[in-house]
């Protein structure tokens, strides 16, 4: 067992970072919500994603093209000294926006984006930062116990846990539960070319695009105070897939694919032995009224051609890599993505 966790086993241990802005008195519950008002699952754990995307955009036609941009995503046009852009920034939990000037005069329909001059080429970046992080609706571990004999508060004084607060189990029948494994807490968000830029029209066209994903994983109680008590198993699976481009250079490498987690890691990590399913055979029946023959009945010899090959692809997802992670403060998971039009 030893070898296995050696071999499957990530731990990514937060460094412990000071938090400015303490107030003197903290309280925390699980689930609740960060200093900044996000939320986090029943484990602490804090879930966000920002993406950096430098897309190459040409507009075919002899006349300009206004593309309409979301904004959710921060965008910088590069060209006139990169002044067309929007960023994004939040302040108590409530998302705002930096817009230049630049911008709003090139704005259409009270709409925000940018023109695109006949035949012009340009590379356009968008990117969801971290101080506008997208927030991952990380789901509760679904623990063995059903709630109880866990911690459900915590209070802090200047950084220092002063007291919790725990459901207890009265059963004296029970005096353990259960054993704890790393649960998926999350799901993946699948994105294609089309899905990212639909109705662009057939002038305005992308050629390329280059990028960057990263998850940021925040054990939300540990981070902001001076006591790391506290240490959180789970595991996550990449957050973003992109249908259409390849995904390269992780950061940590992954752990194991998903299809390893089901079939062989959950079952090895808690002691259990896979059920074999036992594969069920047609009986061969011996019939004795005719065979089928390469030959017609009228004696005319036909041509045996092979059987049509069926390509049996496995369902993509279930090599989706997977990551364990034994959390203290906080823990970062990169990629990048590439995609040409060919």
């Amino acid at each position: 067992m030893k070898k296995a966790l050696s071999i499957f086993l990530i731990l990514i241990l937060g460094v412990v970072l000071s938090s400015s802005g303490m107030v003197s008195a903290s309280y925390y519950t699980v689930p609740g919500t960060s200093p900044e008002g996000l939320p986090y699952n029943n484990i602490g754990i804090l879930g966000e994603i920002m993406i950096d995307l430098n897309v190459t955009l040409i507009n075919t036609a002899p006349y300009p093209k206004f593309v309409v941009v979301n904004p959710r995503y921060d965008f910088i046009v590069h060209r006139n000294n990169d002044s067309e852009r929007l960023i994004n920034y939040r302040v108590g939990g409530v998302l705002k926006g930096n817009i230049t000037i630049e911008s709003l005069k090139h704005s259409l329909n009270y709409l925000i984006g940018f023109w695109l001059d006949p035949y012009e080429s340009v590379v356009v970046t968008f990117r969801i930062n971290s101080n506008a992080s997208y927030v991952l609706n990380l789901e509760d571990y679904n623990g063995p116990c059903k709630g109880i004999n866990k911690i459900t508060s915590l209070t802090y004084e200047n950084g220092t846990l002063q007291s919790l607060e725990i459901i207890r189990n009265d059963e004296l029948d029970k005096i353990v539960c259960s054993g704890v494994y790393p649960q998926i807490i999350n799901k993946p968000m699948f994105l294609s070319f089309r899905s990212m830029f639909p109705l662009l029209g057939r002038d305005v066209k992308v050629l390329k695009y280059r990028g960057k994903v990263t998850m940021r994983l925040t054990n939300v109680p540990n981070y902001y105070n001076k006591d790391k008590f506290f240490r959180s198993i789970f595991a996550v699976v990449q957050p973003i897939v992109f249908l259409d481009g390849q995904t390269y250079n992780y950061t940590p490498m992954y752990t194991m694919t998903y299809d390893e987690y089901l079939s062989t890691f959950v079952w090895s990590y808690v002691g259990l032995e896979k059920p074999h399913l036992k594969k069920s055979e047609a009986p061969v029946v011996e019939s004795t009224l005719f065979r089928l023959t390469p030959t017609l009945i009228s004696g005319v010899s036909i041509t045996q051609r092979a059987s049509p090959e069926v390509e049996n692809n496995k369902f993509a997802g279930l090599k989706l890599p997977v990551w364990i992670i034994l959390l203290g403060d906080r823990a970062e998971i990169s990629y990048f993505v590439r995609w040409d039009s060919g």
